[in-house]
């Protein structure tokens, strides 16, 4: 696990006021949000109308890729963020990347496939 001390002047600014604790949590909300809109962007444009359906050969092996992705992503970030401190803010920005990663892989593939 990587020294908490890369973390320390965001958790030092962040405690100065409540303006600050309240831009980091909005900031990471919104980025949670765009990302989980960028992920059901990315399913629905693979699986269409048959959202919880099975897919064909195609579509489940590109999910499965977007899977593994994600929890590689999850494995770092789990590994890079601290759990020490503001482990709630932390969590939130986790999953925000995590989501974006995985969404952003389908709609990668999503282009590539249809260009």
């Amino acid at each position: 696990m990587i020294n908490n001390g890369l973390f320390t002047g965001l958790l030092l600014w962040s405690s100065e006021s409540t303006a600050h604790w309240n831009q980091l949590v909005g900031g990471a909300f919104a980025v949670f949000f765009i990302s989980l809109i960028i992920i059901l962007r990315g399913f629905y444009l693979f699986l269409g109308w048959n959202f919880f359906s099975s897919g064909d050969e195609r579509t489940s092996k590109i999910l499965a890729s977007s899977a593994l992705f994600m929890f590689v992503t999850f494995i770092i970030c789990d590994l890079v963020l601290p759990h020490a401190f503001m482990w709630q803010i932390f969590f939130l920005i986790k999953y925000s990347i995590v989501f974006l990663i995985g969404g952003s892989y389908l709609l990668w593939q999503h282009h590539r496939d249809f260009s």
